[in-house]
């Protein structure tokens, strides 16, 4: 089967379907695709900056987050088992006064929705398998999967096999595919490394009395966070030295908060949900070439601690659908590849210092010297508010 799209995007995160979203609102035939099945699971809980929360306003997605989201607006930095700084979560415009905890599932049926509103609908279950461009056009095979007849186990799970061969012919191709992006590979950029690994533990617990309006930061060798999340639960994430080789459970949350954060009491509460993740910090060698982009984890990775990447990742969905609007609007791509592929690359070189450490102060106090790039990715925010936060520690980005 053969069909033609004028934008392709794979993959359905938050950042691949604000771009099918925004490419539809600027008029285009655009087709989806995700090679996963529709996940209504429990999912990961995501932190939304001030001005991810603007931009999601301006395009009227704002609403549904208010009543499902927990807001904070302080920041308390300790180190050395001390508090170290109070600072205010930057603000962006009347509606983000502060940041946002959401489950993700929240941000992603938002983003469906309103996609289907404007006639678009995911096409999951299906693949990526080749990739090839020439000037005038972009050539994707994808394989739609299908389960066999019975499950392989109790809860489910299905064995899957190939079902049929799609062509697709595409302007323009984005790839917002996340850490093993199909995109990136097919396009032959490789990922330089900012950092090793590193392994996080995650805990939801119940918190009494309620998490408020402040998230917590613990820098040092490990960096570890406490954010309030929707109906006094508490995400406490803990950079961990290796994978446990047992599931996470109350036990081990009380033993961790002992050894990182003793200043909270060793409660015996329960663990509504744990889990363990391992995160890289690194950057795609370049954004795209020719007609083929990538945006979100596709592009670059860092610790989950301050969610950079999806937020600066989900303004990248909406600045390369404009551009790529601009592009077939005029036949001109030279913005993607001088102005996206540029400011892009500019922007994360910072956040992960490949361009060097940041410029610091005499006022800068030894701690944050220190710990600086544990620091610099843990703090939610990006751009100028992360400039401005850095600012009352005497650090500079350059």
């Amino acid at each position: 089967m053969e069909r033609k799209t004028q934008v392709l995007v794979v993959g359905a995160g938050p950042v691949g379907l604000l771009a099918a979203l925004r490419l539809r609102q600027r008029g285009l035939d655009v087709t989806i695709v995700d090679q996963n099945e529709h996940d209504t699971a429990r999912s990961f809980a995501v932190v939304l900056h001030a001005r991810t929360l603007a931009m999601l306003g301006d395009l009227g997605l704002f609403e549904p987050f208010v009543w499902q989201g927990q807001a904070f607006k302080r920041i308390v930095v300790f180190a050395g088992g001390e508090r170290r700084a109070i600072l205010d979560v930057p603000t962006f415009g009347e509606l983000a006064d502060g940041g946002l905890t959401l489950p993700q599932n929240v941000l992603r049926n938002a983003l469906e929705l309103a996609l289907q509103k404007e006639g678009v609908y995911v096409e999951y279950l299906h693949r990526l398998t080749t990739l090839r461009q020439d000037d005038s056009a972009v050539y994707a095979e994808v394989t739609r999967r299908e389960p066999v007849s019975a499950p392989l186990s109790s809860q489910g799970r299905f064995e899957w096999r190939d079902a049929e061969a799609l062509s697709l012919q595409a302007d323009y191709v984005i790839g917002t595919d996340g850490r093993a992006s199909a995109v990136r590979k097919g396009l032959g950029i490789g990922l330089c490394e900012a950092a090793p690994p590193q392994i996080y533990g995650f805990f939801d617990a119940p918190h009494e009395p309620p998490a408020g309006q402040s998230l917590e930061l613990v820098v040092g060798p490990e960096t570890n966070a406490m954010y309030p999340l929707h109906g006094g639960i508490t995400r406490y994430t803990f950079e961990l030295d290796a994978a446990p080789s047992k599931p996470l459970d109350a036990q081990k949350l009380r033993e961790l908060r002992l050894a990182r954060m003793p200043w909270h009491a060793a409660g015996h509460e329960s663990v509504e949900w744990s889990g363990v993740h391992t995160f890289e910090r690194a950057l795609v060698e370049r954004f795209g070439q020719g007609r083929a982009w990538l945006a979100g984890d596709a592009a670059h990775t860092t610790s989950p601690l301050g969610a950079q990447s999806l937020n600066v990742g989900l303004r990248e969905a909406r600045e390369l659908a404009d551009g790529i609007a601009e592009a077939i609007a005029t036949g001109d791509r030279q913005r993607l590849s001088t102005g996206y592929d540029v400011q892009r690359e500019r922007e994360w070189r910072k956040l992960l210092c490949f361009g060097g450490q940041p410029s610091l102060s005499p006022a800068t106090p030894s701690w944050a010297k220190q710990h600086l790039q544990n620091l610099l990715a843990a703090l939610p925010a990006t751009g100028d508010e992360l400039d401005a936060c850095l600012a009352t520690l005497g650090v500079t980005l350059i």
